[in-house]
């Protein structure tokens, strides 16, 4: 309420404040002495209503004024700046200036408060004040957004100086390396590996090689060298410049002024799409770190003025993760012409995650680049801020963590008298965008399996819902998984002549795009003959990712990742990395199951599933005494050992109550923890010639309360899985 309004009300009520009536040019004759009695003490109750009005008013003044900074943010002319971000330094508290350019800030209390604007193209400002403070006025500089050739780039470690966790986190991040990944330059010109020549090569391959020698992959692998002189190829493997070596530096990100979201199909930095600022001479007057943070104010003259730049959450990213090609070489590329080869831009902005008014709401940063736990960014000039805004430069994508945290899978069966009916549902409810998304030859494979839990014998699916020539034409035991019962999940493009799937830079349709939109579900169905002689039955489905077709991972004999790691699209039991898996199994049966009984307490259990070449199936042993020696016994008979009948009773050598349930073929040593637990990992060999074959198991612990100084567990048998 405005000391306005108020006076308003005191002015309307003034007569009763002062014992009078409203003055008028008509007679009114004298009141009696009872009237006047009556009025009286009608307007004692009125006078009592508006003094408790007025006092509530003076109140609610005094509180909307008390702990408030409010004022004027404008530029250096005096001309107010709407629509800028105002902050009490190192909190939450915010606000955004009207049309006129004011704000106010509530809540706020004690002397020495630093209040920072910032504003998108103007260099970020503060001023110091004591709450309350009306009439504060902040001016912002504006941002000349230069492009001096002569500028160099600072090096990382400049930038660590006063960041050096931000710097030891991207030290350790695909943004360092990009401009050293192998498979990038096996694709460009076939210098990354031994077999880099295999397959497609740009160079010698693509159709575009002669109008265009040096490709676009310096644009995103090696910004430093195409900012100083656009298409130009990367430099030799062998013999990188430090610009080239730096990959996605601090200041490529840090110096991007604009982003046009309408130019976003232009390759990385493009200069249609991206606005970067090299400073002009003199740097100590024109230098700017572009960043997230509306109120950082440090400066070093030539190395670090901060600028309010939002678009670095989601847009800069986009300029790498969006790009289409050129098919006529006439340097468009926001044509009608040419496939998108990396949509992500495109797929999250169609979702419900790029609506800042939808809870979903999220941007690039928000996933790929978390808090780390730190509480400050500067080590120069600490401000303590809101873990929430301090986020880790190891900007992850393709990581285990995200591959096993975007997609759901759910798997449902129904048991007929000749047939299991499988319906698999795959939903993409936690990336907010594609999945699998980035460059093309990314994808992901279902592989639905059915068997006789008894025997291991596989079901034969009798639908047509199979694995495409994507997952690799071979036998299965390798990894190549076309033709078994499943899905391919890819974006398949083909050449001018109809021939694919080729490369991106070739790319002139789209054939298939299989691939899961953000927060949507693919469902397959499979019908698994019955086997003949009954039995129990068990489902699986297993989602894997992997990063490149099998025909190319061949054609160039990768073994590692562009950056070094095993890869795993080569590696039993997966052949690619496990996202989800899902099973089933005929109600009661199970691939282990117990038998006999224990003495002394000691029970033996399990975790995870037998199946041939995973190491998630752990034999546990629970009951023992604490730091007990503990001995896992594995044979291959439960009814005979050499000559003598199991189980056998072992009362008679001092051990009551207790029997050999296992033939002792093998055994395995460890001890007990302090609470009498112990566990061995079993890791079953990729063998598919094992699936169906059942092995025994049962523990020993030494207890000396027993004259023979050792207990026995229950037996338990496992047959291996698939």
């Amino acid at each position: 309420m405005s000391f306005r309004v108020f006076a308003e009300i005191m002015e309307a009520n003034r007569f009763l404040f002062c014992g009078h009536g409203p003055v008028s040019g008509e007679y009114s004759p004298r009141p009696s002495s009872q009237t006047r009695r009556s009025i009286s003490k009608d307007q004692i109750e009125m006078k009592t209503k508006i003094l408790s009005l007025a006092v509530l008013v003076t109140f609610l003044l005094t509180a909307d004024l008390l702990g408030q900074v409010s004022g004027f943010v404008m530029d250096t002319a005096g001309s107010p700046l709407a629509d800028a971000t105002v902050s009490l330094q190192g909190d939450l508290n915010r606000t955004t200036t009207a049309a006129d350019g004011s704000f106010s800030l509530p809540s706020l209390s004690g002397s020495n408060l630093k209040i920072v604007a910032g504003k998108k193209g103007y260099y970020n400002a503060s001023v110091i004040v004591t709450a309350p403070a009306m009439g504060v006025i902040i001016n912002l500089e504006m941002v000349v957004v230069g492009n001096n050739p002569g500028y160099t780039f600072l090096d990382p470690p400049v930038c660590g100086g006063c960041h050096p966790q931000q710097e030891l986190e991207w030290t350790g991040s695909r943004m360092a390396h990009t401009g050293q990944n192998v498979w990038v330059y096996d694709v460009f010109d076939g210098t990354g590996t031994p077999g880099g020549n295999g397959g497609f090569v740009y160079t010698t391959d693509s159709v575009h090689s002669t109008a265009l020698p040096g490709g676009e992959c310096a644009s995103c692998h090696q910004p430093e060298i195409w900012i100083a002189q656009p298409f130009s190829a990367m430099d030799p493997l062998n013999a990188l410049t430090q610009s080239a070596a730096n990959g996605v530096s601090c200041e490529v990100c840090h110096k991007i002024a604009d982003v046009d979201t309408s130019k976003l199909d232009y390759p990385g930095v493009h200069a249609t799409a991206v606005t970067l600022n090299r400073p002009a001479s003199p740097t100590a007057v024109h230098q700017v770190q572009y960043g997230t943070l509306p109120d950082a104010d440090f400066s070093i003259p030539g190395i670090m003025r901060p600028s309010y730049q939002p678009q670095l959450k989601a847009e800069m990213c986009a300029t790498c993760h969006q790009d289409k090609n050129d098919p006529d070489e006439n340097g468009i590329y926001d044509e009608p012409n040419g496939v998108v080869a990396e949509p992500t831009w495109n797929e999250w902005l169609a979702s419900p995650y790029s609506d800042p008014t939808n809870p979903l709401h999220q941007t690039c940063t928000d996933c790929h680049m978390p808090p780390n736990g730190q509480t400050d960014l500067c080590a120069l000039a600490p401000v303590q801020r809101d873990p929430s805004e301090v986020r880790t430069h190891n900007i992850l994508g393709t990581s285990p963590e995200y591959l096993e945290n975007a997609v759901d899978l759910n798997l449902t069966v129904q048991q007929t008298s000749t047939e299991l009916q499988v319906t698999v549902d795959a939903t993409n409810n936690h990336a907010g965008h594609h999945v699998p998304t980035g460059v093309p030859i990314r994808n992901m494979i279902l592989l639905v399996e059915a068997w006789r839990i008894e025997d291991g014998q596989k079901l034969v699916d009798t639908g047509s819902q199979q694995i495409d020539a994507i997952g690799g034409v071979g036998s299965p035991a390798q990894g190549y998984f076309a033709g078994l019962p499943g899905k391919t999940f890819a974006k398949v493009t083909l050449d001018a002549n109809g021939n694919g799937p080729t490369f991106f830079t070739e790319a002139a349709s789209v054939q298939s795009d299989t691939r899961i939109p953000a927060l949507a579900t693919d469902t397959t169905n499979y019908s698994f003959q019955l086997l003949p002689g009954g039995g129990s039955y068990k489902v699986r489905a297993r989602l894997i990712y992997r990063r490149a077709y099998r025909d190319l991972v061949d054609a160039k004999g990768w073994t590692t990742t562009g950056h070094g790691e095993p890869l795993e699209d080569l590696q039993a039991p997966y052949f690619g990395h496990l996202m989800e898996e899902a099973s089933w199994s005929t109600p009661g049966a199970q691939a282990v199951t117990s038998f006999g009984t224990g003495c002394n307490g000691l029970v033996a259990s399990w975790t995870g599933e037998p199946s041939i070449g995973t190491s998630d199936f752990t034999l546990t042993l629970g009951g023992a005494q604490p730091g007990a020696t503990a001995i896992l016994i594995v044979g291959n008979s439960t009814t005979q050992w050499g000559l003598t009948p199991l189980p056998l009773d072992l009362t008679s050598v001092g051990a009551p109550g207790c029997s050999l349930l296992v033939s002792p073929d093998l055994s395995f040593f460890t001890a007990t923890d302090g609470f009498g637990n112990a566990s061995l990992v079993s890791m079953i060999p990729f063998v598919p010639a094992l699936a169906g074959f059942t092995l025994h198991a049962q523990w020993l612990a030494s207890d000396p309360s027993i004259p023979l100084g050792w207990a026995f567990s229950n037996g338990l048998s496992v047959t291996a899985e698939p």
